[in-house]
């Protein structure tokens, strides 16, 4: 595993911060550009506009087309956070709930409760029309399962494995808001918090590749730009200290799902990528029931990479789920 970047780590500044995922409104995230290895598991998205916010909310996060392989229906997220408690946010999203924070509201009074700046453009030194974002409505933290895990709870149905990575993204983001900061301005420092509001919505289904759909168990935790001082003023928050303590929160959901897959009697072994994975998968196989997979489509040889064009071999064991795997009764 790499080295951890320790949690009081602050980037250099806001470009350095926010390598790691650039937003595609038509692709969703990718990692483009990024520092972080494969090994990472959380990834924590650019800001999001209060109108990206709700889009994404409205097409993309309680979509049923992102459960494709429990059928679920809708998602309706779940909440999380000390101050999330606080505003008296317990159990189900609702869009009315989360379209306020998105605009920095009061989810109960609909009060402001962080400036609203608005877009506007100017010109840079060399002509260049910049234009500025508008209200920043927070970010979104993504945990995703490895592929075997993903495998054996959703094609295998085992449901206590998608339990085990429900449970280790609640510790890992327990842990990951004890380092929420407030922005204070000025040429004053940021005020350690440790509390936000996060929307969690679990997907089981990856981005459709020419028809296939694979099955990649992961979970969006949309962290909002508001926290509170320990007077009782809301202000927005500070993102380097989150930023920086990503590889520490993959760092604890490895280590919980590695302990909770254990105690079902799985065999953990290192994967290629140096993630946790459950052994008795070939690399062929989970080769093969990747996204990534997609850049075989149009070879002559190797169409039988995605889905429905596995070779013989592959198509019974993606019918089992999984290959003489070890689990508990």
């Amino acid at each position: 595993m790499d080295d951890l970047i320790v949690p009081s780590t602050t980037p250099t500044s806001d470009s350095d911060e926010m390598q790691g995922n650039l937003l595609n409104p038509n692709t969703g995230y990718r990692p483009t550009g990024t520092r972080w290895s494969r090994t990472t598991m959380l990834t924590i998205s650019k800001p999001l506009s209060a109108g990206q916010a709700q889009t994404y909310h409205q097409k993309e996060f309680t979509a049923k087309e992102q459960n494709y392989w429990s059928q679920q229906g809708v998602n309706a997220g779940e909440w999380q956070g000390q101050l999330a408690a606080q505003f008296g946010l317990i159990g189900a999203v609702s869009a009315e709930d989360f379209a306020r924070l998105s605009q920095g509201q009061h989810p109960q009074t609909g009060d402001q409760l962080v400036r609203q700046r608005a877009s506007y453009e100017y010109q840079d030194a060399e002509g260049k029309t910049i234009k500025t974002m508008e209200h920043r409505a927070g970010w979104d933290a993504t945990f995703s399962a490895p592929k075997s895990v993903s495998l054996t709870a959703l094609v295998g149905g085992d449901e206590r494995v998608r339990e085990a990575h429900r449970e280790s993204v609640r510790v890992a983001l327990d842990q990951l808001e004890h380092y929420t900061q407030a922005r204070i301005g000025g040429n004053h420092p940021p005020e350690t918090t440790g509390k936000f509001i996060a929307a969690k919505f679990e997907h089981d289904t990856a981005r459709p590749v020419d028809g296939y759909v694979a099955p990649q168990l992961h979970t969006h935790a949309v962290v909002f730009n508001v926290t509170e001082r320990d007077n009782g003023q809301p202000r927005a928050i500070q993102p380097q200290s989150l930023f920086a303590s990503q590889q520490f929160a993959t760092a604890i959901y490895q280590s919980e799902l590695t302990y909770r897959l254990r105690q079902f009697g799985y065999e953990i072994t290192t994967g290629r990528s140096g993630a946790p994975e459950i052994k008795g998968y070939t690399q062929e196989y989970l080769d093969a029931s990747s996204p990534e997979a997609s850049k075989f489509v149009n070879t002559s040889n190797a169409r039988a990479a995605r889905g429905r064009k596995l070779p013989r071999s592959l198509r019974t064991r993606h019918a089992t789920g999984r290959k003489s795997i070890r689990r508990g009764k």
